[in-house]
């Protein structure tokens, strides 16, 4: 995209350039996955969850969500893919504002989990309304219970469920190659591959890892610096 017409020169940067795999990536054992609406550009070697709870998107993946039993790791770049940070502080009313764009992450029927980098997560049950029409710049998101008096400052955010109990977010697998979803309102959503088996990683080319990741793949371990599936 140009970037105007006032003389410039722009150093900018690669994606996927880091290597995923140690081993031989056509031995692993993988599945062709459908991933929703809105989430952008989502890089190989992301953490990715298994929608638990909605009325028409049971069976989709979405990037994983760092909250554990602190919340959110407020704001850090390499865990934001699956947030829709919030725009407002909700106190303990049961609209979340957030903006125009993320809000297409978003649909009625799906059931969200707000924290932040001091609350415990907390389930608000499925979004009944997505509010696009009365703010030009946000969208309004109304679900089910009670926010937890989450703050922006606090880096407050909501994501969808991938379990159905404490923290509501669990991994399932590992993105094989980058996807793009798209952003906003013409978005379309992606097809991917999940390697869920067989295969040698390296640690530091993983998107949303942490503790809480080699817990729910159970069947992994670490070894210095790969993943072993």
């Amino acid at each position: 995209m140009p970037l105007g017409q006032t003389p410039y020169i722009f150093r900018g940067g690669q994606e996927d350039l880091h290597r995923l795999f140690y081993s031989d990536p056509t031995k692993a054992f993988a599945k062709v996955i459908t991933i929703p609406a809105g989430y952008g550009v989502i890089p190989a070697g992301a953490v990715m969850g298994l929608v638990s709870e909605s009325t028409s998107r049971v069976g989709y993946y979405v990037p994983y969500a760092q909250f554990d039993a602190v919340g959110n790791q407020a704001a850090g770049i390499s865990n934001a893919y699956g947030l829709a940070f919030m725009v407002n502080d909700p106190s303990t009313g049961t609209s979340v504002n957030v903006t125009m764009e993320d809000s297409y992450k978003f649909a009625v029927g799906d059931h969200l989990v707000a924290a932040d980098s001091d609350l415990t997560p907390k389930d608000l049950g499925a979004i009944t309304a997505i509010d696009r029409t009365t703010y030009t710049h946000i969208a309004v998101i109304t679900v089910t219970s009670a926010c937890d008096s989450e703050t922006q400052a606090k880096g407050g955010a909501v994501t969808i469920q991938t379990t159905t109990s404490t923290p509501y977010v669990k991994a399932t697998g590992i993105l094989k190659a980058g996807v793009d979803t798209g952003t906003g309102e013409n978005a379309k959503g992606a097809q991917g591959v999940l390697v869920i088996q067989n295969a040698m990683l390296y640690v530091n080319s993983l998107y949303n890892y942490n503790a809480d990741v080699l817990t729910d793949l159970s069947w992994a371990s670490a070894d210095g610096q790969y993943l072993i599936l």
